[in-house]
């Protein structure tokens, strides 16, 4: 009698899934498109509100958007302590992120000491 041989089926190489962005995401990524005028038209307007829908929702790269806004007053009145508040939660969200850290720095230097204050008090 021959001897049974079995076959492996050949390997199949798959790639890594690629994430599917969740809705938030999507939010968010679009209201850095509005805000920068990236293949659309800037609005101002629908920047900040998605962005701001995502911030609520503790995105940090949307907190880490509003943060540069306010810090340059980009599209809002230029306000170091609202600025600063946004990189703070920003920085909750992803304490890894060395950028914000050093954005936070740098406000907090601009920054008068009522700024200052301002920017703690409301945390």
């Amino acid at each position: 009698m021959p001897a049974a041989t079995t076959q492996k089926a050949p390997a199949v190489r798959t790639s890594p899934a690629i994430p599917t962005p969740s809705p938030e995401d999507r939010l968010v990524d679009q209201g850095e498109r509005y805000l920068y005028g990236r293949r659309v038209r800037a609005d101002c307007a629908l920047a900040q509100r998605n962005l701001m829908i995502g911030a609520r929702q503790s995105n940090p790269k949307a907190q880490t958007l509003l943060g540069a806004m306010y810090a340059t007053g980009h599209c809002v009145n230029r306000d170091l302590p609202t600025a600063y508040r946004w990189f703070a939660k920003a920085l909750h969200g992803d304490p890894s992120n060395s950028r914000v850290q050093r954005d936070l720095e740098v406000l907090w230097k601009q920054m008068t000491p009522q700024e200052r204050q301002l920017a703690m008090k409301s945390q």
